[in-house]
């Protein structure tokens, strides 16, 4: 049978099945190799993107065409076959895609990523005017022969948008597996490709609103408005058809949002019918003459990221686009990929070809890039890295290649030669990324992370950790006071959700809260869930941003979910992808509405997870005690929470009675007085550094108090190495804060527990928070701390209740300690900067033995020396 006959019998619908049968094969096809190919990659750091192409490659005609003929099926090809099926879901990911570029991210660097996605585009845009022609030569060969000036011109402005393109969707994917998102050169590099991926997009945008057909002899063919005048008519007319589908969208979604107001999610029938209308609206485009992906993706550039509609589309298209249409769409652009038609060329001048066309691009972002970067003030290393970032392709470039496609500017093999520079592009941004994931950890690692050294104008970076919304503001209120008057702080909120087995299912679930019939019982169905617990987290953070009067600092907010068991494990990543100095994490017993401390759902775990944060995080760690701590003078009393689901029921009346005595007593207090507790040893100079930073707020009054054995008792003890560290500390806090009356300073001389006792409960009623030295251990202070806190109310350290807290710590938060209505803050140093103290000091002795010839230097330590040696037992 002849292939005119079998292509008009498969029109008539005789292979109909079996080509249903193909094109599902195909999918699953592309879907299993990407997901393998893409399992391997990532290993070595590469975007998922590469193995979507790769996988279209394979299943496309340089592969699997080659022993299956589509043709006898009516199909020209893979590619295009698959293009044709998914066309409709093409327009959905162009829409998200939209929806995902939220523009308010640019806010943040404005000035500095602007410039950098100027720097890099500039020196591309010089690069691709000057080799434009040169790369049209050398894939055409008959260049000479059908020269058209127009169709130079044409080819020089999409090389121009190939060269100059970055990626942000795969750019945000690298930032976010390698955890950059958190480090400046993240941030810079995800706003950068914001605006380069914006002007990008506006440029292919305009271009196919008329766009210049050639013929196969390089002329272009005629067009239905050739005249100036007839384009920009044209291009006016679809200028305000795509206004009014952008506007229609847009008007329907805050319909929704205004329908669904205090909703949490819409349902699946809003949800599909919003699909549906924005499906029909690129369509109507369509046939007004405009590209139904382009304006897709307008529309979800356009739709408001606030409200219950963006946060359905977001939550339930992620799943199935990155995991569904992405891997589809980029399949079929590597399935129309024939190796087969660059057999004019040989194997070398494909590669020199490829070659070239990557060094291009390569020169023009990588070097724009580094000179701008330098002229900010960038490590020439932060910066060369930020390039290669910077140049990451796989979306505007693929747009580009496709209009150069259906406009016949280039060839085959010019479009092969583009696309495989653009997955070499891509690949090299992994190797970069890693490296300077890397540089920052091993940074990181080995920088001392204690409050102690921390200069009061350096950044203070606070990671606190909640378990519900009842101790968000106590947290935030502590985060707030720690920026002083001036000093830059970066406050990240980690919400800690226990993964309990009766409700794992939940997580699969966690936005399926809209399946019930009735309100009621809708509304009850998301209270048992997770999203309902980080609702009222966020609703509290909101809270706590709203009602402040001065702007705190930003939030940055994180959940973590997994059981207590592994939930350190999380709060050290937290740490870690935070670069914080400090981390603070609540009691395991909470106030009751009679003032005792007890403990809540899941106390002895979250006591034992508190331990297991303080023996492994490579931070300073704080255990607050909170008492009601007041809020900050100028912010309103925001909005209490709703208490936890187990709290006890029994009481709920008497709980919003002292909620609102609360509230009256802290409009009534106009400052916070801290007191920070210093008997000796690293903690405790960790806590007096940290109520140092305190005392530069407005709104906080700092006293140090320091207990001291009397002169005697000093004099029969010899002064240890310790003990002189503690003298020349306070000597510097009163030189640099006493003197000036910054902080109020005072000794008391105990002689042994109860002494100290007595002298703590004269204290009580004078603050509002407590900060101590956690003590003990490597932190203890010696024979003098355990001197002054032996036989404190009969306790001795083997019979600590809260080890956790230490010997004062727990005093001070014991329902014993009558009368104590402060808040209590114990701090323990990190571990690392007092193991790194002890080697330079050895490393000292070594080296003046050294010179006086016995012994030598100790070598820099490293991850497997014993200073790094962490107690995970």
């Amino acid at each position: 049978m002849e292939s005119g006959v079998e292509c008009a019998d498969v029109v008539h619908g005789d292979y109909f099945m079996g080509g249903m049968m193909v094109i599902n094969g195909l999918m699953a096809l592309v879907l299993l190799l990407s997901g393998l190919f893409h399992s391997f990659l990532r290993r070595l750091g590469q975007p998922s993107i590469i193995s979507h192409i790769l996988a279209g490659v394979v299943v496309g005609p340089t592969f699997l065409g080659r022993a299956v003929d589509l043709r006898r099926l009516g199909m020209q090809n893979a590619g295009s076959a698959l293009g044709d099926t998914i066309y409709y879901l093409r327009i959905i990911f162009m829409f998200f895609l939209g929806l995902e570029m939220d523009l308010r991210y640019l806010r943040h660097n404005l000035r500095r990523s602007l410039l950098l996605a100027c720097g890099g585009s500039a020196i591309s845009f010089l690069l691709a005017v000057a080799a434009g022609p040169f790369f049209y030569g050398m894939l055409h060969p008959s260049f000479a022969a059908t020269f058209h000036p127009q169709k130079l011109y044409a080819s020089t402005a999409l090389f121009i948008l190939v060269l100059t393109s970055t990626a942000s969707p795969v750019l945000i994917r690298i930032v976010t597996e390698l955890k950059l998102t958190t480090s400046e050169t993240g941030q810079l590099a995800i706003g950068a490709a914001f605006a380069t991926d914006i002007a990008s997009l506006t440029a292919i945008s305009m271009m196919v609103v008329n766009p210049t057909i050639f013929g196969h002899d390089g002329k272009p063919l005629p067009s239905r408005s050739s005249s100036c005048s007839m384009q920009f008519l044209l291009f006016l007319w679809m200028a305000l058809v795509v206004c009014v589908a952008v506007g229609v969208a847009v008007r329907a979604a805050r319909l929704i949002n205004r329908m669904k107001w205090g909703r949490q999610y819409v349902s699946k029938y809003e949800l599909l019918g919003m699909l549906l209308l924005i499906v029909g609206l690129s369509l109507a485009v369509q046939f007004m003459g405009y590209s139904a992906s382009m304006a897709a993706f307008l529309i979800g550039l356009a739709v408001p990221r606030e409200g219950p509609l963006a946060r359905t589309l977001v939550d339930r298209l992620t799943y199935p686009v990155h995991q569904m249409v992405m891997p589809l769409c980029f399949g079929a652009i590597g399935a129309r990929l024939d190796f087969a038609e660059i057999g004019r060329f040989t194997a070398t001048q494909f590669a020199f070809a490829v070659a070239f066309t990557t060094a291009v691009s390569s020169a023009g972002k990588v070097g724009g890039t580094v000179l701008v970067g330098r002229w900010l003030g960038m490590s020439a290393r932060e910066a060369l890295v930020l390039g290669f970032l910077l140049n990451v392709k796989g979306y505007s470039d693929i747009l580009a290649i496709n209009l150069a496609d259906k406009s016949n500017v280039w060839g085959d093999t010019a479009q092969v030669v583009l696309v495989v520079a653009s997955i070499v592009n891509t690949f090299m941004a992994g190797p970069a990324s890693a490296a300077i994931v890397r540089q920052q950890r091993r940074a990181f690692k080995y920088r001392s992370h204690c409050l102690q050294e921390l200069r009061l104008e350096q950044e203070l970076r606070v990671l606190v950790c909640v378990h519900g919304a009842g101790g968000v503001q106590a947290m935030l209120t502590l985060a707030e006071l720690s920026k002083g008057s001036s000093a830059p702080v970066a406050v990240y909120l980690l919400h800690l959700v226990e993964l309990q087995t009766a409700r794992k299912y939940a997580i699969t679930h966690l936005y399926n809260n809209q399946s019930l019939d009735s309100k009621e019982e809708e509304e009850e169905d998301a209270r048992w869930g997770y999203s309902w617990e980080m609702e009222q987290v966020t609703a509290a953070v909101h809270a706590f941003s709203t009602y402040d009067a001065a702007v705190p600092v930003p939030v940055r907010q994180m959940t973590a979910i997994s059981s207590l068991a592994s939930m350190d494990e999380d709060v050290r990543n937290g740490v870690e992808d935070a670069r914080a100095s400090l981390v603070i994490v609540p009691f395991h017993k909470e106030q009751r509405y009679d003032g005792r401390m007890v403990s809540r759902r899941g106390g002895d775990g979250r006591r034992q997870l508190n331990q297991r944060i303080l023996q492994r995080a490579r931070c300073t760690v704080g255990i607050l005690v909170e008492r009601r701590l007041p809020s900050i003078p100028g912010i309103s009393a925001a909005p209490t929470p709703m208490p936890e689901r187990d709290l006890d029921l029994d009481h709920d009346h008497d709980l919003e009675e002292e909620s609102g005595r609360a509230s009256v007593q802290q409009e009534e207090e106009a400052m916070h007085q801290v007191v920070a507790v210093f008997l000796s040893g690293a903690d405790d100079r960790e806590a007096v550094a940290y109520a140092t930073r305190l005392s530069a707020h407005p709104s906080v009054s700092v006293s140090v108090s320091r207990f001291m054995l009397p002169e005697e008792s000093r004099t029969r003890m010899r002064m240890s190495e310790e003990e002189a560290e503690d003298e020349e500390f306070m000597a510097e806090v009163r030189a640099r804060f006493v003197s000036p009356g910054q902080v109020t300073y005072t000794e008391r001389y105990v002689s042994n527990g109860v002494e100290t006792l007595e002298s703590l409960s004269s204290m009580v009623g004078e603050c509002s928070l407590f900060v101590v030295g956690r003590g003990g251990g490597e932190g203890g202070g010696g024979a003098a701390r355990n001197t002054m806190t032996r036989g404190m109310a009969g306790l001795e350290v083997e019979e600590e209740e809260c080890p956790e807290l230490g010997a004062i710590g727990e005093v001070l938060a014991s329902d014993d300690f009558l009368g104590c209505s402060a808040s209590v803050l114990v701090l323990q140093q990190h571990k690392l900067h007092r193991r790194m103290r002890t080697w330079k000091q050895k490393q000292q002795q070594s080296h003046s033995q050294s010179q006086h010839g016995g012994g030598r230097a100790l070598p820099f330590p490293d991850e497997d020396d014993d200073i790094f040696d962490w107690n995970y037992d």
